[in-house]
């Protein structure tokens, strides 16, 4: 779905009507930032009241973060793998499709297509809380929350260092670089996780480099 490109010229992928940082955003590129800051404080935010306002023990706080974070990985995999990658035919989808993942795969190593926008994603996080709030209620949601936005503030740091940093900073990271690469120039339809590899395992999707 990318754009025509003028002779001698690159183009960007065309998103909708209009060019993608043209359309939500026009500084995509802090995207990155924005979400790390904006759930990364939110979180820190509803685990505070969580303990010290809503009341829960501090190492009930400390299990259901901890599990929030871990259900964030299952997230990430069923949502990479599902909801970015799916298309068809249909142009509506393929061009949504395309803005909310295709551009990214068309041209992995540009920063500016590998966060989405925390207006698009907020939405998403008011609904995942409202289901987390009819599993656990009222106050045991807010550090399960909490442990979930962190999940999710982590991923997007990883994903965009892998993206921007050829190598890992530490040497124990060096598989996920190597397996999310791998997803984008080898092999699109395996290799959905980035936190982890642990949900492709179980899932057959995950190959060994």
């Amino acid at each position: 779905m990318a754009g025509k490109p003028r002779k001698g010229a690159f183009t960007y992928p065309q998103v909708f009507w209009r060019q993608p940082w043209e359309w939500l955003s026009r500084y995509r590129d802090l995207n990155t930032y924005l979400a790390m800051a904006f759930y990364g404080s939110l979180s820190l935010g509803m685990l505070a009241y969580g303990i010290l306002g809503a009341g829960v023990p501090w190492w009930i706080a400390g299990l259901l973060f901890v599990g929030g974070a871990f259900t964030w990985t299952f997230t990430e995999y069923l949502l990479h793998r599902f909801v970015l990658h799916y298309v068809e035919d249909h142009p509506v989808i393929q061009r949504w499709h395309n803005f909310m993942h295709g551009a990214h795969h068309d041209v992995p190593r540009d920063l500016r297509f590998v966060t989405a926008s925390p207006f698009i994603t907020f939405p998403v996080a008011v609904l995942f809380w409202l289901l987390f709030w009819a599993i656990w209620g009222s106050p045991w949601v807010w550090p399960f929350f909490a442990g979930f936005g962190v999940g999710y503030a982590l991923y997007e740091y990883v994903h965009f260092a892998i993206h921007k940093y050829p190598h890992p900073p530490l040497p124990f990271l060096r598989g996920l670089w190597q397996n999310h690469n791998l997803h984008h120039f080898k092999t699109p339809e395996k290799r959905f996780g980035v936190t982890t590899t642990l949900w492709d395992r179980v899932f057959g999707t995950y190959e060994p480099a």
